[in-house]
Protein backbone atom coordinates (compact mmCIF):
# COMPACT_ATOMS: atom_id res chain seq x y z
CA UNK A 1 0.00 0.00 0.00
CA UNK A 2 1.14 3.50 -0.91
CA UNK A 3 1.31 6.34 1.58
CA UNK A 4 -1.85 8.45 1.56
CA UNK A 5 0.00 11.53 2.45
CA UNK A 6 3.30 13.43 0.34
CA UNK A 7 6.21 11.93 1.67
CA UNK A 8 9.01 14.63 3.46
CA UNK A 9 12.11 14.32 4.69
CA UNK A 10 11.05 15.40 8.30
CA UNK A 11 10.39 11.80 9.52
CA UNK A 12 13.97 10.44 8.29
CA UNK A 13 17.46 10.15 9.86
CA UNK A 14 18.59 13.67 9.70
CA UNK A 15 22.10 12.39 9.50
CA UNK A 16 21.28 9.68 6.79
CA UNK A 17 19.95 12.69 4.93
CA UNK A 18 22.50 15.07 5.10
CA UNK A 19 25.30 12.70 4.66
CA UNK A 20 23.49 11.24 1.59
CA UNK A 21 22.51 14.78 0.66
CA UNK A 22 19.25 13.51 0.21
CA UNK A 23 16.61 15.98 -1.11
CA UNK A 24 12.22 16.40 -1.25
CA UNK A 25 13.22 16.07 -5.06
CA UNK A 26 15.32 12.65 -4.41
CA UNK A 27 11.72 11.65 -2.77
CA UNK A 28 9.69 12.33 -5.41
CA UNK A 29 12.03 10.27 -7.98
CA UNK A 30 12.19 7.55 -6.07
CA UNK A 31 8.11 7.64 -5.50
CA UNK A 32 8.18 7.82 -9.62
CA UNK A 33 10.68 5.06 -9.66
CA UNK A 34 8.96 2.58 -7.42
CA UNK A 35 5.35 3.21 -8.87
CA UNK A 36 6.93 2.91 -12.18
CA UNK A 37 8.92 -0.65 -11.11
CA UNK A 38 6.22 -1.76 -8.95
CA UNK A 39 3.00 -0.47 -10.25
CA UNK A 40 0.30 2.69 -8.90
CA UNK A 41 0.15 0.98 -5.05
CA UNK A 42 4.34 0.42 -5.08
CA UNK A 43 4.24 -2.06 -1.92
CA UNK A 44 8.30 -0.53 -1.01
CA UNK A 45 6.44 2.63 -0.46
CA UNK A 46 4.64 1.75 2.55
CA UNK A 47 8.20 0.88 3.67
CA UNK A 48 9.63 4.35 3.38
CA UNK A 49 6.59 5.69 4.40
CA UNK A 50 7.06 4.26 7.70
CA UNK A 51 10.00 6.83 8.41
CA UNK A 52 12.06 6.66 11.29
CA UNK A 53 14.98 4.27 11.01
CA UNK A 54 13.62 1.63 9.20
CA UNK A 55 11.98 3.73 6.66
CA UNK A 56 15.36 5.35 6.03
CA UNK A 57 16.67 2.34 5.63
CA UNK A 58 14.41 1.75 3.09
CA UNK A 59 14.95 5.09 1.48
CA UNK A 60 18.26 4.93 1.38
CA UNK A 61 18.34 1.70 -0.36
CA UNK A 62 16.33 3.57 -3.16
CA UNK A 63 18.25 6.63 -3.52
CA UNK A 64 21.50 4.79 -3.83
CA UNK A 65 20.53 2.41 -6.36
CA UNK A 66 18.19 5.02 -8.11
CA UNK A 67 21.13 7.60 -8.58
CA UNK A 68 23.48 4.60 -10.06
CA UNK A 69 20.84 3.96 -12.40
CA UNK A 70 20.01 7.38 -13.62
CA UNK A 71 23.78 8.13 -14.49
CA UNK A 72 23.99 5.08 -16.33
CA UNK A 73 20.26 6.18 -17.84
CA UNK A 74 18.98 9.58 -17.38
CA UNK A 75 15.99 9.42 -19.33
CA UNK A 76 14.95 6.18 -16.73
CA UNK A 77 11.89 7.75 -15.24
CA UNK A 78 10.60 8.94 -18.38
CA UNK A 79 10.27 4.82 -19.50
CA UNK A 80 8.11 2.24 -19.52
CA UNK A 81 6.81 -0.40 -17.09
CA UNK A 82 8.82 -3.28 -19.23
CA UNK A 83 11.81 -0.81 -20.10
CA UNK A 84 12.18 0.27 -16.81
CA UNK A 85 12.36 -2.78 -15.11
CA UNK A 86 14.77 -4.94 -17.86
CA UNK A 87 16.96 -1.38 -16.80
CA UNK A 88 16.94 -2.08 -13.66
CA UNK A 89 17.46 -5.68 -13.80
CA UNK A 90 20.46 -5.60 -16.19
CA UNK A 91 21.76 -3.31 -13.75
CA UNK A 92 22.20 -5.54 -10.28
CA UNK A 93 25.07 -4.12 -8.98
CA UNK A 94 23.13 -0.57 -8.44
CA UNK A 95 20.64 -3.25 -6.08
CA UNK A 96 24.02 -4.44 -4.69
CA UNK A 97 25.42 -1.08 -3.95
CA UNK A 98 21.98 -0.12 -2.39
CA UNK A 99 21.52 -3.61 -0.47
CA UNK A 100 24.98 -3.19 0.95
CA UNK A 101 23.93 0.50 2.04
CA UNK A 102 20.23 -0.59 3.45
CA UNK A 103 22.21 -3.32 5.82
CA UNK A 104 24.81 -1.37 7.47
CA UNK A 105 22.60 0.86 8.66
CA UNK A 106 19.66 -1.36 9.40
CA UNK A 107 22.53 -3.49 11.86
CA UNK A 108 23.98 -0.36 12.94
CA UNK A 109 21.18 0.72 14.32
CA UNK A 110 19.47 -2.27 15.54
CA UNK A 111 22.97 -2.15 17.71
CA UNK A 112 22.71 1.17 18.71
CA UNK A 113 19.53 1.67 19.66
CA UNK A 114 18.33 -2.07 20.59
CA UNK A 115 21.61 -3.24 21.65
CA UNK A 116 21.36 -6.51 19.70
CA UNK A 117 23.67 -7.96 17.42
CA UNK A 118 22.53 -9.58 14.25
CA UNK A 119 24.23 -10.76 10.98
CA UNK A 120 23.50 -8.88 8.17
CA UNK A 121 22.99 -11.90 5.65
CA UNK A 122 20.33 -13.00 8.67
CA UNK A 123 18.62 -9.71 7.79
CA UNK A 124 18.83 -9.88 4.38
CA UNK A 125 17.14 -12.85 4.47
CA UNK A 126 14.32 -11.84 7.34
CA UNK A 127 13.65 -8.71 5.41
CA UNK A 128 13.82 -9.59 1.70
CA UNK A 129 13.61 -12.52 -1.07
CA UNK A 130 16.40 -15.07 -1.00
CA UNK A 131 17.55 -13.48 -4.05
CA UNK A 132 19.25 -10.73 -2.82
CA UNK A 133 20.67 -12.65 -0.04
CA UNK A 134 22.71 -14.30 -2.89
CA UNK A 135 23.39 -11.33 -4.71
CA UNK A 136 25.29 -10.60 -1.67
CA UNK A 137 26.97 -13.83 -1.30
CA UNK A 138 28.27 -13.86 -4.62
CA UNK A 139 29.42 -9.97 -4.16
CA UNK A 140 32.69 -8.42 -3.02
CA UNK A 141 31.30 -8.33 0.98
CA UNK A 142 33.77 -8.17 3.35
CA UNK A 143 32.36 -11.03 5.33
CA UNK A 144 31.14 -14.67 5.02
CA UNK A 145 27.00 -14.97 4.94
CA UNK A 146 25.83 -18.14 5.65
CA UNK A 147 22.15 -19.25 5.69
CA UNK A 148 20.58 -18.41 8.74
CA UNK A 149 18.07 -21.16 10.12
CA UNK A 150 14.59 -20.24 10.90
CA UNK A 151 15.64 -19.17 14.79
CA UNK A 152 18.20 -16.54 13.49
CA UNK A 153 15.04 -15.54 10.83
CA UNK A 154 12.15 -14.92 13.34
CA UNK A 155 14.79 -13.10 15.52
CA UNK A 156 15.84 -10.84 13.04
CA UNK A 157 12.33 -10.45 12.31
CA UNK A 158 11.60 -9.36 15.75
CA UNK A 159 13.93 -6.63 15.70
CA UNK A 160 12.54 -5.16 12.69
CA UNK A 161 9.34 -5.18 14.05
CA UNK A 162 10.84 -3.54 17.26
CA UNK A 163 13.13 -1.25 15.08
CA UNK A 164 9.76 -0.23 13.03
CA UNK A 165 8.33 0.67 16.49
CA UNK A 166 10.88 3.68 17.31
CA UNK A 167 10.57 6.89 16.68
CA UNK A 168 13.70 9.11 15.65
Amino acid sequence: MSPTKPLTLAGFDPGVVAEYGITADDLRRVERYLRLLQGPDAPALADIAIGGYYGTAALLHEVVELRVLLKREPRLLNADHDSARSFSRSNRDAHLSALKVEYTYLQHQIRRILDEEVEIGTLVWANADDSDFYLLVESDWPDRLFVPDAVEIGRARWLLTRLKEVGL
